[in-house]
């Protein structure tokens, strides 16, 4: 049953992961109520993101919708930053912590769902060494946490890029996957990973990353902001304990 739990876990996470974010707040609780220590579940839970977005990006870019020469320089300081965050990882799950980023999800929601008119001002192209320090910073929160780092790669390159929110997630794809590969080997050389777990997780990520792609590709961007919408608000009712409260999570 605990198998099949995480399997199921992990169909819903890479579904939310790839078209939004947020997964790894409901995969994290899952292995850690199977008796993985948290440390240890933030670095198996890894093993699916990884394999989760090697999905995601090859279906996108058999999609045309992943364009990567653009994208070189921030994903060279996101994956930079992300080996910093990798050595420096520890636990989760502090409550105030879990407060603080709940708060910045929910600056996160006003970024994302503001108002078209104001878009031009919002995405006005930074200057390159600007994106690199941006993305430096992002790239070590998800290597050192993961946690609802999607939001915040979907709100970052909604500022300093012209996508709209498929090309985004995208992106956002390609890049965690490039900087997880370095973080998997890091939590593996020092045997943070229990396999058997990564791996079950893993192929219900897989499989929620490829469902995930084709409702974006064939539903488009208004679905896809749904999504997100939905992704935000359960990240923010887990944060701040509001699920653990009602006995869902």
């Amino acid at each position: 049953m605990v198998y099949i739990l995480i399997f199921l876990t992990g169909i819903i996470a890479g579904f939310l992961n790839t078209l939004a974010g947020g997964g790894s707040i409901l995969a994290l609780p899952v292995l850690i109520m199977a008796g993985i220590p948290s440390p240890m579940a933030n670095a198996t839970n890894r093993v699916a993101i990884l394999l989760q977005n090697m999905t995601g990006v090859l279906k996108f870019h058999h999609h045309r919708q992943l364009i990567i020469k653009p994208i070189i320089h921030i994903t060279i300081a996101a994956s930079l930053g992300a080996l910093a965050g990798a050595f420096f990882a520890v636990k989760i799950d502090s409550a105030l912590f879990d407060r603080i980023l709940g708060l910045i999800m929910i600056g996160l929601l006003i970024l994302i769902f503001r108002p078209q008119k104001t878009r031009n001002f919002l995405t006005k192209r930074l200057p390159r060494w600007l994106e690199i320090i941006i993305f430096l910073m992002v790239g070590f929160y998800g290597g050192f946490i993961q946690v609802g780092v999607g939001f915040i790669f979907l709100a970052t390159l909604n500022l300093v890029e012209e996508f709209d929110l498929i090309r985004a997630n995208a992106v956002k794809v390609f890049i965690i996957l490039c900087y997880t590969s370095l973080a998997v080997l890091i939590f593996a050389l020092s045997g943070k990973i229990i396999w058997k777990y990564g791996l079950i997780l893993s192929l219900g990520n897989m499989l929620g990353a490829y469902l995930g792609v084709h409702s974006a590709i064939s539903h488009g961007e208004r679905f896809v902001r749904y999504i997100l919408l939905i992704a935000i608000l359960l990240a923010c009712l887990k944060l701040f304990g509001i699920l653990d409260l009602i006995g869902l999570f």
